[in-house]
């Protein structure tokens, strides 16, 4: 049986905002198992940092409230790197294949906020493992719409902060600090969720 490679384009609803996901998938990679290989590049937006985080527990002030009083533009991004193994299920005669799959995730999170004063810049790197089940739809033979329903699970991270007007800090778990900054931080952190829709060439 040769082996068959294919290279897959999607975009959806990516833990907490939209983005896509660049993949190659090596298929057939032993006889009579129907086994194959995803690595992917994904990229989302994020929220960044929790609105309704109270900064300040006297007055009950929230990161939304300081938000806008000093018009600041928040941004955020992830950045994920999956390996997945999945397993193409019996389905002769039908135009839809099934593939559920597990997998590992490396994920680059990176998000603040600035205005014209300044800015602040919060960093995280977790590791991570999911799975789902891919769908394909054969339109031609060469090229399959694909469609991917999952969720992962990511450990906790180090969180490194910097700011224009103070020194980079690191925090991690284990720290006394870490769950309040944990809180304030949206970075993926647990279970997440994602749906995405796109095609596949196979050559």
């Amino acid at each position: 049986m040769a082996q068959k490679f294919s290279l897959e384009a999607s975009a959806g609803y990516i833990y907490s905002g939209l983005g896509g996901q660049l993949a190659v998938v090596a298929e057939d990679l032993a006889p009579g198992l129907p086994l194959a290989v995803r690595l992917g590049l994904g990229f989302a937006t994020s929220d960044a940092l929790d609105d309704n985080y109270v900064i300040d527990q006297n007055t009950g002030t929230t990161w939304g409230n300081v938000k806008s009083a000093g018009n600041l533009t928040e941004w955020g991004q992830n950045i994920t790197l999956s390996l997945d193994v999945l397993y193409k299920l019996p389905a002769q005669g039908l135009p839809v294949s099934l593939a559920p799959y597990l997998g590992l995730r490396y994920n680059m999170f990176e998000g603040g906020a600035y205005n014209n004063s300044g800015w602040l810049k919060v960093s995280s790197n977790a590791f991570g493992f999911g799975g789902g089940i891919r769908a394909a739809y054969a339109v031609i033979p060469n090229l399959d719409v694909v469609a991917d329903l999952g969720a992962d699970y990511y450990l906790q991270s180090c969180l490194t902060g910097s700011s224009s007007g103070g020194p980079t800090t690191t925090t991690c778990p284990g720290d006394s600090s870490y769950a309040n900054d944990n809180a304030f931080v949206t970075q993926p952190d647990g279970f997440v969720f994602r749906v995405r829709l796109g095609a596949a060439y196979r050559f």
